[in-house]
């Protein structure tokens, strides 16, 4: 397995500026997600990431979700067909260069996505497999999952956080042996390149099992080999926003060409640095990125 231990400042936070080597096209994600009320997850937190990554988000809107306080009390679901119709607006008018797609809670609504994905050309697609709030509620119905599960082949990647990893794999992840079988399990279902993101998950063999890790660790996984990305932790109770900014990283480094195993790195070492900073500015109530 190889194993990569990030630096917070490995990755320092790109500069824009207004000299002659910006890119020939502008980073512009589709991204698909819920909007969460009264907090900045979701939707609020994808576009606010692209813009941190020097980009422009088209974004299209699969449900509301009522939260506040870190608590999911209400999820409506946009209807399938206004989610089509604004799946459909995007990608004949914006032109983006790449899909992120989070949160999509019904059945309907996921078929009618990949349908279109798969009718028209996007670019690299980056699924963040979301299936429970920030405190563990359901977000999405079983009719649902189970049509995610059928299209894992499609993105490019697939992000995972372990609870919701534990959920498609059928099985606890206590482990770093845990979290092995249940990305190969992933694997399985259909997903090409699965990131597990593991959180502080110990991952030495000196890591005291009945404690946490001072690092979090991530494991991904191709078919053929394990790479496991380590990172520092950092308490920031009042922050959230870093899966956002992770997966708009790896979705800007993969529509650049990059190899995936390298976009990761960079997307790692991205925002630990964001993170880094946002611990030295103390405590925050926005998006990791600010």
């Amino acid at each position: 397995m190889h194993k990569t231990l990030l630096s917070t400042r490995a990755m320092p936070h790109r500069e824009h500026t207004n000299g002659h080597a910006a890119p020939e096209r502008q980073f512009r994600p589709l991204v698909v997600h819920a909007l969460y009320t009264g907090i900045s997850r979701g939707l609020a937190a994808d576009v606010l990431a692209a813009h941190a990554a020097g980009g422009r988000a088209v974004t299209v809107c699969t449900a509301l979700i009522v939260a506040s306080h870190g608590h999911v009390t209400d999820v409506l679901p946009v209807p399938s067909d206004t989610v089509d119709a604004q799946i459909q607006h995007a990608l004949a008018h914006a032109g983006p260069t790449g899909v992120k797609i989070g949160i999509v809670s019904e059945a309907a609504a996921v078929e009618r996505l990949f349908r279109r994905l798969d009718d028209q050309p996007t670019g690299p697609v980056v699924l963040d497999l979301t299936l429970s709030g920030p405190s563990g509620e359901d977000i999405i119905n079983q009719q649902g999952l189970e049509a995610l599960k059928a299209h894992l082949a499609r993105p490019d990647l697939v992000m995972v956080r372990r609870r919701d990893a534990a959920l498609v794999a059928g099985m606890a992840i206590e482990s770093l042996d845990d979290a092995q079988v249940a990305v190969q399990r992933l694997h399985r279902l259909g997903a090409r390149n699965v990131l597990l993101r593991c959180g502080q998950l110990p991952s030495r063999f000196f890591d005291d099992p009945q404690a946490r890790p001072d690092h979090t660790a991530d494991l991904f996984y191709d078919g053929s080999e394990f790479a496991l990305f380590e990172a520092p932790h950092f308490e920031l109770p009042g922050l959230h926003g870093s899966s956002s900014l992770l997966g708009m990283i790896l979705l800007k480094e993969l529509t650049e060409k990059k190899p995936v195993i390298e976009a990761i790195q960079q997307a790692k070492g991205y925002v630990a640095e964001s993170l880094r900073r946002s611990h030295e500015q103390g405590p925050t109530d926005v998006p990791a990125f600010f």
